[in-house]
Formats: C-alpha cells, sequence, structure tokens
C-alpha cells in the first residue's frame, strides 16, 4: 500500500526564493542536494528536493516525506545527536517534497582511499570514534524502532569544517538519509509496503538477513552494515567484494569475513567480527557496541 500526495500531512510550502543555491552537493535517481543560504538570514542550510518526474509515484514521495517525518520524531528525542537537524519540511511550488536540512561535512567515503592503518598514527583512535559515535546514533534510532537499512560511506558525513568543536580530537560523524528506513514503532508515518523479496540497500554492506529480505530486518542489520564500514577502515577494503552480485551475496550469507591485519588489536577486532556474525541474534545490540567502543577508547 502507498499513500498518495494528497493523503499526506499537512506540510508547509517551501517558497525556493527564500534561498541562495551555493552549490550542488549531490544528484541521485530520486532526489537532488543543494548547499542553499537562507537569504533572510545569511545561515547555511541544504535543500534536499524530490525530481519533479517522480512525483506521479506515491510511494517514491512518500519515502521522500518519511524521511522528514523520521528526523522530525528523532528530533524530539532528548538524546538526540549524530543525525543532521531538520529546519522545514514541505513543498515545492511543482508539488515535490523537500527538505531543509543543517549544512554538513564531507562524507566517510571520500576519505576511504587515503585511511590506512599502517601509516596514519592515529588510525585506531579514529576508527574507536567513528564506531562509538555511529553506534550511539544508531542506539538512539533502535531505541525508536527505526532500521535505516543503507548504512554505508556515502550515508555517513562529518561536521562542517567551520562547525567543528576545536576541543575534539575528530570530527563529530552525522547518518544521513533515512529514505529506505524502516519504521516498526507507533509514530505516524505515511503508509510503505516493502515485498517479501524486495531487495533493498548497498550490495557491500547487506547484512544476510537483507539479501533474503528487507521486509523483515532489524536494528541488528545496521549494526552489521557499520561492522562492514569499520572492518574496511581498519584493513583497506570491505570484508566481501566481487563484480558478481550473486557471489556476493553467498559470501555474505556464508564465508567468514578474512582476518584483519595484526597491527588490529585484539579487543577491537573482536568487537567488529561480533558485529559481522551471519546470525542477527548473535550480534550485539548498537547500545552494546557503543558501551565497548566507548570501553576501548
Amino acid at each position: 500500500m502507498t499513500a498518495a500526495l494528497d493523503d499526506t500531512p499537512t506540510l508547509s510550502r517551501i517558497d525556493p526564493q527564500r534561498f541562495h543555491r551555493v552549490r550542488t552537493l549531490w544528484v541521485g535517481s530520486l532526489c537532488s542536494v543543494e548547499e542553499v543560504t537562507v537569504i533572510d538570514t545569511g545561515a547555511p542550510a541544504v535543500l534536499k528536493q524530490m525530481h519533479p518526474e517522480h512525483r506521479v509515484d506515491p510511494g517514491l514521495a512518500a519515502r521522500c516525506i518519511n524521511e522528514g517525518l523520521i528526523l522530525r520524531s528523532l528530533q524530539k528525542d532528548p538524546s538526540f545527536s549524530g543525525i543532521p537537524r531538520l529546519l522545514e519540511l514541505g513543498i515545492l511550488p511543482n508539488g515535490c517534497p523537500a527538505l531543509l536540512l543543517q549544512r554538513l561535512g564531507d562524507p566517510l567515503a571520500e576519505h576511504l582511499s587515503a585511511f590506512n592503518v599502517e601509516t596514519k598514527p592515529d588510525a585506531l583512535a579514529w576508527i574507536l570514534s567513528l564506531g562509538h559515535q555511529l553506534a550511539r546514533t544508531l542506539a538512539m534510532v533502535h531505541r525508536h524502532h527505526i532500521v535505516h537499512r543503507d548504512l554505508r560511506p556515502d550515508n555517513i558525513l562529518f561536521a562542517h569544517p567551520s562547525d567543528r568543536n576545536r576541543d575534539r580530537t575528530f570530527p563529530d560523524a552525522y547518518l544521513i538519509d533515512f529514505g529506505l528506513a524502516k519504521v516498526f514503532g507507533d509514530e505516524v508515518f505515511l503508509p510503505i509496503s516493502t515485498g517479501e523479496e524486495d531487495l533493498l540497500g548497498t550490495d557491500l554492506y547487506m547484512p544476510p538477513e537483507q539479501w533474503e529480505s528487507a521486509k523483515y530486518v532489524t536494528g541488528s542489520a545496521d549494526v552489521y552494515a557499520l561492522g562492514v564500514i569499520l572492518y574496511q577502515l581498519a584493513s583497506g577494503r570491505p570484508p566481501f567484494v566481487h563484480d558478481k552480485r550473486q557471489v556476493l551475496m553467498y559470501q555474505h550469507l556464508v564465508c567468514p569475513p578474512p582476518p584483519l591485519p595484526l597491527r588490529i588489536p585484539t579487543a577491537l577486532a573482536s568487537i567488529i567480527f561480533d558485529m559481522l556474525a551471519k546470525r542477527p541474534s548473535v550480534r550485539p545490540s548498537a547500545q552494546q557496541c557503543a558501551d565497548r567502543f566507548f570501553a576501548l577508547r
């Protein structure tokens, strides 16, 4: 079941003339993201808007609106952190949903090629900091019965350089893009049906159960995806890589991840491999991961 735009919650009208476009940050198949300046206040922000050609698909429009509703709901949590702040959710004059968001910096994906635990002096501390921050954020998200379902390096952004806390050794990390998120709680969002055989997510980071069905995954799926990202930082590559999708699926379903480099401390490797357990019930929760990373720090 999907919802038409006419069935959406009451949303404000967003006037694009209120913003000065600075630059295009990203253009995807569903949405585009632009850095803007709010003309009245001079404040920097990000405008995420659905492409006009998708307005005829109520399911895609509902996913865009639900992302804003999810962020709005999470912001009510007293422990809210690690997620971009929603400044406004509304509809553009062309009828497309749009989100005005906190401006952030560059994605983790841009740091992967230069990240090397053998040559980067603070690499291990950096992995621990990132693991702790993201696990803590996921724990908050999971308490609201929300599963992200697409945790990957492109969806992890760091604080903008002008907003970074100079007292912090490492920049704050933010989890973005809840367009594929699954909501299990009582919050009122637009209904979206995920088929039992639908494959949603990014192949390199999808847990075994998500390869079988994205419909019934739990927060443990996000823990696995974070484990893949941390493994990639620790070893220089994801645990499983193959150009054939069916082989990659088999590896995630059956194969144990290769050993990590000897330089990775046993305690850190233990957390990562626990996060990569094939059975969701065996993996630690996001909060347990956060606690273990904090203890190691």
